[in-house]
């Protein structure tokens, strides 16, 4: 499938019209920054660029090299992460980073192999950083790469079928030297000119080789696979809120969605029910909140709120429960979906 100077064209128009991004040198003759590419793909994990840049820029603000990271406190690279979702990548950001400290001297691995025995680091993930930092001939295949190469070929493969033919294709075309061009090339073709909805023919340096150039069929690819529909789970949120206005968190450590953060007391939706026992205090008032939907990457969930507030008697903290003021609630890293709780729990009390 190698008819044509594909990785070529590519470089050339990526040294032209490369987007400006702040893990990438403002000039790519300058060396690319390991630990700034490492950072940034735990980010764009499942994550749109446009919602990271804010937090990657925060997040080199505080923890400017590797070592530094390694050295913070989880809860507050927890904290650091809050709103942007999927945090258990931000567990495993923390412990690869210590792994790389602590046994590596602070060097990111170079290589795929070494890449992707560190936490958190899948196939994707592990080319994608030996191609961009490292310039490594590693196969890199993200949404944008799969669209411009679905399309580019004509391929009518679905799911992981067509990534097979994506990445044979791709296989072919590696070139010797610069891949980490031709892979961000792609990339950004597949970011501005060959969109999901939008494709501008007119400008992509591909147009006379690509077989849906200027047509009506381009949105049409890659052909997309039948999705399952995601299961509704249903649980019971508790807001129990002191005489002082503060709500009691508990830190998660039984389930691994949230692990190591800080959530309200529920029970129903996950295997392991976060909850207290009420017997510990007596309960002032019982005040039914309704219905707040959230929707994760495998299933939606309907949470139900309850608020319990207190009486005077005394309640003792356990280790892992804190209470938390509202004017703190944003500067506690807590997860999306309390903040959406808390929203509704204010028109309430």
């Amino acid at each position: 499938m190698q008819n044509f100077k594909l990785a070529e064209i590519v470089i050339n128009w990526y040294k032209k019209n490369f987007r400006n991004l702040p893990w990438r040198p403002y000039d790519f003759k300058q060396k690319v920054n390991p630990y700034f590419v490492f950072l940034s793909e735990f980010m764009l994990q499942q994550t749109m660029v446009k919602t990271v840049i804010p937090y990657f820029l925060k997040f080199i603000d505080k923890y400017p090299k590797i070592n530094i990271l390694a050295n913070a406190k989880l809860d507050e690279v927890l904290t650091m992460w809050s709103g942007l979702g999927y945090y258990r990548r931000a567990t495993n950001l923390y412990l690869s980073s210590n792994i790389i400290h602590n046994e590596l001297s602070n060097v990111i691995p170079n290589d795929y192999a070494s890449l992707i025995k560190l936490p958190g680091i899948g196939d994707y993930t592990a080319a994608a950083i030996a191609a961009i930092a490292f310039d490594k001939e590693t196969v890199v295949v993200d949404g944008n790469i799969e669209r411009v190469i679905s399309r580019l070929y004509k391929i009518e493969s679905k799911g992981n079928f067509l990534k097979k033919e994506v990445k044979q294709i791709l296989l072919a075309n590696i070139p010797n030297k610069q891949n980490s061009l031709f892979v961000q090339g792609l990339m950004d073709i597949g970011a501005t000119i060959c969109m999901p909805k939008i494709v501008n023919c007119k400008i992509c340096p591909l147009e006379k080789r690509c077989e849906v150039s200027f047509s009506n069929h381009a949105i049409d690819y890659p052909k997309k696979a039948v999705k399952k529909r995601k299961v509704i789970r249903f649980g019971d949120f508790y807001c129990l809120l002191n005489s002082k206005k503060e709500i009691l968190f508990l830190k998660n450590e039984k389930n691994k969605l949230f692990n190591n953060m800080y959530i309200l007391p529920s029970k129903g939706w996950q295997k392991k029910d976060d909850i207290i026992d009420f017997n510990l205090f007596y309960r002032k008032q019982k005040i039914n909140c309704g219905i707040v939907k959230h929707s994760f990457s495998h299933f939606d969930l309907e949470a139900n709120i309850i608020i319990y507030k207190f009486g005077n008697k005394n309640f003792e903290l356990k280790s892992k429960q804190k209470f938390i003021k509202f004017n703190a609630l944003n500067s506690s890293g807590i997860p999306t979906l309390y903040h959406k709780i808390i929203s509704k729990i204010l028109k309430y009390i």
